[in-house]
């Protein structure tokens, strides 16, 4: 099976309803650019569980709090094929990766699925590749991003703690989330050393109120068609196993095997998918 993209580009965003998210203009018009996800589901609360799932294919932990964890990871599938990858996190303290709270309070380790996982935290190379978001400019700029990006902003642009704007109050909370993306999202992709081939996944980790955890999420890039929607039901879970699936990089054996992929960027609904097409 072809890849369907070259490069994945993941925005993990905060704590809101879907319904709340697709009321802010700028959301709207990003889904007319792209494909919106309309079932698209978080799996767990609170935040943590959902970023470990999405790269896991299990929450693992139950809450919020600094987790050392001893499992295997998305990166083990990727580096065992060769696939580069980075995560970039706003306002990471590149000299204290595995803090817990920066002492400016805009970088949480909870929202950096990635340290968390001894085998990544433990090994130099590894951490290498969590780095400060400043990079990003540098490695587009440079022709260097690698095939697999995880962004995660700090807990004001991801629309968990704004500034000025009382908790609880989600509506303001996405329309300042919303400014942000706008301000970073259409340069990156005018630019073709980051859009050439490359699919960019804007979610959030869960909703609240917990209602059934139903997210916003769009998926923007050339190989999607614009301006429609994909109705099946899709989760953290599906994101996952549709890395695996692009880069035949197998599976982690948790949630990730049964999840329900994009198989419509390859143009194939579900119920007349081949399994043989990607059986390794």
């Amino acid at each position: 099976m072809e890849r369907a993209f070259d490069r994945i580009f993941i925005i993990m965003l905060e704590n809101e309803l879907e319904s709340t998210v697709r009321q802010d203009p700028f959301m709207l018009d990003l889904e007319t650019k792209g494909v919106r996800l309309s079932d698209y589901h978080g799996v767990a609360h609170p935040s943590q569980p959902n970023y470990i799932a999405t790269i896991a294919g299990v929450t693992i932990v139950p809450d919020d709090s600094c987790q050392d964890i001893d499992r295997p990871n998305l990166v083990d599938l990727l580096e065992a094929k060769r696939i580069t990858w980075k995560a970039y996190m706003e306002d990471l303290p590149e000299d204290q990766k595995a803090v817990c709270i920066s002492t400016d309070r805009l970088y949480f380790r909870k929202h950096n699925p990635f340290v968390s996982f001894n085998s990544v935290r433990n090994d130099p190379g590894r951490l290498a590749k969590i780095v400060n978001a400043k990079r990003l400019e540098d490695d587009v700029t440079a022709n260097t991003l690698p095939q697999f990006c995880w962004y995660t902003p700090n807990i004001q642009n991801d629309g968990h703690s704004p500034p000025g704007v009382p908790a609880g109050d989600f509506s303001r909370s996405v329309t300042f989330l919303s400014q942000w993306l706008r301000g970073f999202v259409p340069p990156l992709l005018g630019n073709p050393n980051f859009s050439r081939n490359t699919l960019v996944v804007i979610t959030f980790d869960e909703s609240i109120p917990h209602a059934d955890n139903h997210v916003y999420a769009t998926l923007l890039g050339d190989m999607v068609r614009p301006n429609t929607t994909e109705s099946d039901h899709y989760s953290h879970y599906s994101l996952l196993r549709t890395v695996e699936e692009n880069f035949q990089l197998g599976t982690l054996g948790n949630n990730d095997v049964t999840a329900n992929w994009f198989r419509f960027l390859w143009g194939v609904k579900p119920d007349v998918f081949d399994w043989a097409m990607h059986r390794q």
